[in-house]
């Protein structure tokens, strides 16, 4: 049954619903965006002067560092990509072709980083590679490794790790929604395996490849928190770290800012056409390909494939959280030596604390920007699902904004929206300002989980209740959002995660006093206490992963596992 059928047998969303919801998008997403551009474009626009036409670009322009920091910035983005897929596209291959065993595991160790923040990671290797740190105490490291780390190099090498997963997780879908008689047959037809790659699968797979590899493009271009760790000890400027300081250094240049944010959005919006292009052109969704056949794999073989992805999660998760509690342990060093103490943990928790209150201020943003995602963003995409062809249009293309740009471009339209002269309610400048930040950043995840959960549901129950005298409220309430619950409560989580551990928007959007984890983690490092820096960083890390194990044993956890 269409939606038009269902609309009109009152199981749809109505004109009000519709509204609601092309208002709550406009407000939260696109009214940021479109101040952002004017304040580009007239520096004074706030206050009601439109002189100085395209000054800030004129500025930036004439700045002689623009043009290293950009070209620094597209070739980091570039060379992380290029790594990424290094990394990504065997793994990738692995999961979806070989029959290697503790497979379940593999993929496991390709999600864990994908949810460790990048600028964790920074923080950990630091810890390693810096003078008279880990590695000088265990083993001594050489001086051309230090060098190489601390340069452009360590910066891609930090951020592929925590980008590969990405890569691995696409190209392994690609390859399972392609059935294996087209490579039986080129290899009946005597090609080589390198043949094959070149001439059947690389083609086949091209668009996975090149989706994932923008993907990872853009989150490297707009990440904050690897360039603004680990990219100034490498003396590499680059585009978020540059806006973050015009926005909190003194004097405060925001036309500058907004202009950055601006070639920022511009990028990811460019690099959101393209992906959205080549996912139409890639292969159709629809689970394992009929004829699907894994190879088998000799002991030698599922030891080198066990050796490069055990290779990649020592590299990626292993050292990093190694060295991430044992720097939360260390005392001082004495004679190239650690010496332990565990008082930067009970100072954590200590009561009246700053880490204690960081803590619980991040785990109650989170909560409530989890579950205002959820529950909006699951009527939304409802909305969107049932409403008509021209307005579920306007809906996809307003939420999709969050999805695609980079969070200190919203961050920086969050500011100039609620601190603009006509906005009389006092949000910016409290702590009501970061949770309406989370929410806007953020629900696009609740989107992403509940439009899909809405393709695969039939509109036949909605309208049964619609006839049998339902309202429309009634209709949702009781017959969609239960089926909803799994994707709904998917969401929940991964929006509780990146809320507990966001850096960007906190660090802009926070008002004084106030401190949240990532805030406390990255203040920390600033102040030279890297020690208590990582301990809040376990903290975090083992708080969510305890949230997360326990919410996976939950009836909607499992529910949606037996769906």
């Amino acid at each position: 049954m269409t939606r038009r059928e269902a609309r009109s047998a009152g199981g749809g969303p109505g004109a009000p619903s519709v509204m609601l919801a092309l208002a709550f998008l406009a407000v939260a997403c696109a009214y940021p965006l479109i101040l952002l551009f004017a304040q580009s474009v007239f520096p004074n626009v706030l206050g009601g002067d439109w002189s100085g036409f395209l000054a800030p670009y004129r500025r930036l322009i004439a700045t002689p560092d623009l043009a290293q920091m950009l070209g620094n910035s597209l070739a980091w983005a570039g060379a992380t990509t290029l790594v990424s897929w290094l990394f990504g596209i065997p793994c990738g291959f692995i999961l979806a072709r070989c029959d290697l065993p503790g497979k379940g595991f593999a993929r496991l160790t390709m999600l864990a980083p994908v949810m460790t923040p990048p600028y964790i990671a920074a923080l950990s290797y630091i810890t390693i590679l810096q003078p008279g740190g880990f590695g000088d105490a265990l083993v001594g490291v050489p001086e051309f490794v230090r060098e190489w780390f601390f340069s452009f190099h360590g910066v891609t090498l930090v951020m592929a790790l925590a980008s590969f997963g990405y890569v691995a997780l696409g190209i392994e879908a690609a390859l399972l929604r392609l059935p294996n008689r087209l490579e039986d047959a080129a290899l009946q037809l005597g090609a080589t395996r390198a043949r094959l790659w070149r001439a059947v699968l690389i083609p086949l797979l091209l668009p996975a490849i090149l989706n994932t590899g923008l993907l990872v493009f853009l989150d490297a271009l707009s990440n904050f928190g690897v360039p603004a760790v680990l990219g100034t000890r490498a003396n590499l400027a680059l585009l978020p770290a540059e806006i973050y300081n015009l926005l909190t250094s003194w004097p405060i240049d925001l036309p500058a800012a907004t202009a950055l944010s601006t070639l920022l959005c511009v990028f990811a919006l460019v690099s959101m056409q393209v992906s959205a292009r080549l996912t139409r052109k890639g292969i159709a969704a629809g689970g394992r390909a009929a004829g699907t056949r894994l190879i088998p794999l000799t002991a030698p073989r599922a030891v080198l494939a066990w050796l490069w992805i055990g290779g990649l999660f020592v590299l990626s998760t292993l050292l990093p959280f190694a060295a991430m509690i044992a720097m939360s342990f260390v005392e001082r060093w004495a004679d190239g030596a650690p010496v332990w103490t565990a008082r930067h943990y009970a100072a954590l928790f200590a009561p009246g604390s700053g880490g204690r209150a960081a803590l619980f201020t991040s785990l109650g943003l989170a909560v409530a920007a989890a579950t205002i995602c959820a529950g909006a963003g699951g009527f939304i995409a409802y909305v969107a699902a049932r409403a008509a062809p021209a307005a579920r249009r306007a809906i996809e293309a307003l939420a999709v904004l969050p999805r695609a740009l980079p969070k200190i471009v919203m961050a920086v339209g969050l500011i100039l929206a609620w601190n603009a002269p006509w906005v009389h309610v006092q949000v910016y400048g409290t702590v009501w300002m970061l949770l309406l930040a989370y929410v806007v950043c953020y629900i696009s995840d609740a989107l992403a989980y509940a439009g899909s959960a809405l393709r695969r549901m039939n509109a036949r129950l909605e309208i049964a209740a619609a006839q049998l005298g339902a309202g429309r409220a009634a209709v949702f309430s009781r017959v969609v959002a239960p089926q909803l619950g799994p994707a709904l409560a998917a969401a929940w989580l991964t929006t509780f995660i990146v809320c507990v551990r966001e850096l960007v928007c906190s660090l802009l959007l926070l008002p004084p006093g106030v401190e949240t984890t990532a805030t406390f983690i990255f203040n920390q490092f600033e102040q030279g206490e890297l020690a208590a820096a990582m301990a809040m960083a376990t903290v975090t890390i083992g708080a969510t992963t305890v949230v997360l194990l326990a919410l996976q044993q939950t009836p909607l956890f499992k529910s949606k596992e037996t769906a």
